[in-house]
This record gives C-alpha cells, structure tokens and sequence, in this order.
C-alpha cells in the first residue's frame, strides 16, 4: 500500500478541491472544513491502484474520477453525521457542528452532484450507471439503518445491507472505475467491483469492531457510539446466541433508551467483549479479505495487483 501512497496520494491531495468551484463561498469552506480534516483517501487510491493494475499508463483522466468518488464518500459522512447529530468527526468538531444541518446537507447535496458531474465529464456510460446505482444504494442503506435502530433482533442479512450500503457499493463502484478505465475487459471490471464490495464489508466491520475495542483518541470520536444510537452491528449480531435471557433483555431495553448512562454502555461493552464478539467479527472481515484477494489471481501480476492485495490486507489490520 505504501507504493500506492507515494504515487498517487500527492496527486489525489493536489485535485481535491480542485473541482469544488461553486460561486457560494459557504460550500466551499464547509467542503474544504472536511476535506482538509485528512483521511486515508482509500477510494481514490483503490480507483487508480486498479487502472494501473489492468495496464492504464496514463491515468490522467482517471485521476479526476478518482476525486469524484471520494466526494460521494465525503458528500455521505456529511449526511450521515447530520442525521447521526455527531459531535465530532475525525478529532474535530464535526461540519454540522460547526456550520448547521442545513447548510451541512445542502454542501453534501452539492458534492454528490459535483462527482456525478466530473462522471458525465470523464467517464463513460458504464461507469455512470454503476456509480448512480452505488449512490442509490448508499441512501437506501441510510434509511433501511434508521428503520433498523433500537431493533434488538435485525438479521444479520439486514445488517449486510446497511453496510454494503453504508461502505461497500462505493468501494465497489471504485474498483470498477478504475479497471474499466481500459475500455473492454468487462470481467475484469466485474472482479474488481467484487473486490471492492469484500474488502468494503471488511473495512465497515472492522469500525464496527473498533466501535468496541478503540478509544476516542485513536478514533477522533466517541466508541461505543453505535450500541449509544441503538444501532446492532456485526460484534453484537455474532454473540447474541450466546446471550442469557437476562443479558438478551438487558440489550432490548439498553439499545431504545434516548441516553443510556456510561455505566450501561460498559455494561454493554463487556458483554460484547467477554462472549468473543470482536474475535468473531474479525475473522469474519479477514475471510472477505481472503475473498477479496482471490478476485486478483484474475489479473496480471504487476507491482499494482500486489499493492492492491496488500491494500486489502491493511483493512483488517488497521487500528483506526
């Protein structure tokens, strides 16, 4: 991964606000507030690590879809901490925080544009319609998250749709960006949207994961902040077999309280942890990695296809 930093990062650093022209001076400073608060920038590099990896020598072309699609994924965390009512976003005050919900979701409507815009632009019909379709299923996966809140016994093949919703479709949309940035290789381009929809399971469950086992420090916002919103993620899902009656009601009544108090959330946390939940989750996520990894047998062995597999291997073995 670290080739992959050092070629494309200061390229994707040098496009990101780029494309943000708007004549509001408040969307720009809203967008540059987040954009400039960092980030691994994943995306992007996904996107280009494939274009060379399917033989892209000039990916200049690419390089602006590539910032196309991490606005959608920043476009998304503006709407999800509105809806969310975050605090803070990767160690600082979050943007609707600081600027309002209002002009926060209208900033996050004028990314999602502007990456569908720098799409009609640079890419073409295929990649458009997958990219439309990742960005229908990310609101879809929003909305089936709050319908799913406080709902102690959501299934696990709910769960997987709020995530692919949430983290994976995008990763998959990059994936195929890049690759069918070499017009005619259609299963390549399929593997590798695959690729991006295993390791983006992997990646979600793996914050899930931190959620219970990070501190707010290494995060740069609170943990445990999932079970305090009542939202079931993959750690609990897992142990909940494993629960006594009285632990099962204790999570039913926990997960629909407005403001659980921090010794409840402990509580909660302990449970979780002592049953195995974390361990059982990883080796979920390390088996979509796996999976993942496999799709890249597929391609050509390039010093960009080994980049990816260890892409895909820093998903799981990240700590923030």
């Amino acid at each position: 991964m670290e080739r992959l930093k050092k070629e494309f990062l200061p390229l994707v650093e040098e496009n990101l606000t780029k494309y943000i022209d708007s004549h509001v001076e408040f969307i720009l400073k809203v967008g540059r507030y987040i954009l400039d608060a960092g980030g691994k920038r994943i995306r992007p590099l996904l996107t280009l690590g494939f274009a060379k990896a399917v033989g892209k020598e000039d990916i200049t072309d690419v390089v602006p879809l590539s910032v196309a699609l991490e606005y959608l994924h920043t476009a998304s965390l503006l709407h999800d901490d509105v809806v969310d009512g975050a605090e803070t976003r990767r160690g600082k005050p979050s943007a609707n925080r600081v600027f309002g919900n209002e002009t926060t979701v209208l900033t996050g409507d004028y990314m999602y544009a502007t990456a569908l815009y720098i799409f009609s632009t640079y890419g073409n019909i295929e990649m458009i319609k997958v990219v439309s379709d990742a960005v229908k299923k990310m609101a879809e996966g929003q909305l089936l998250e709050l319908k799913k809140i406080a709902d102690f016994d959501m299934t696990e093949q709910e769960y997987f749709q709020i995530i692919d919703g949430k983290t994976a479709v995008l990763f998959g949309a990059c994936g195929y960006v890049g690759a069918n940035s070499v017009v005619g290789d259609t299963e390549k381009s399929h593997l590798a949207y695959d690729y991006g929809i295993k390791i983006g399971r992997a990646f979600q469950i793996v914050d899930d994961i931190l959620d219970y086992t990070s501190t707010s420090d290494k995060l740069g916002k609170p943990v445990c902040n999932d079970i305090k919103e009542g939202k079931i993620t993959y750690p609990l899902i897992v142990i909940r077999e494993k629960l006594s009656p009285e632990e099962r009601e204790f999570f039913k009544q926990l997960v629909k309280k407005i403001n659980p108090t921090d010794e409840e959330i402990q509580k909660a946390r302990d449970i979780v942890l002592s049953k195995g939940g974390h361990k059982l989750a990883f080796e979920k996520a390390k088996e979509y990695v796996r999976k993942a990894i496999n799709n890249l047998e597929q391609f050509p062995d390039n010093i960009y296809c080994r980049e990816l597999k260890t892409l895909a291997n820093y998903i799981v073995e990240r700590e923030v």
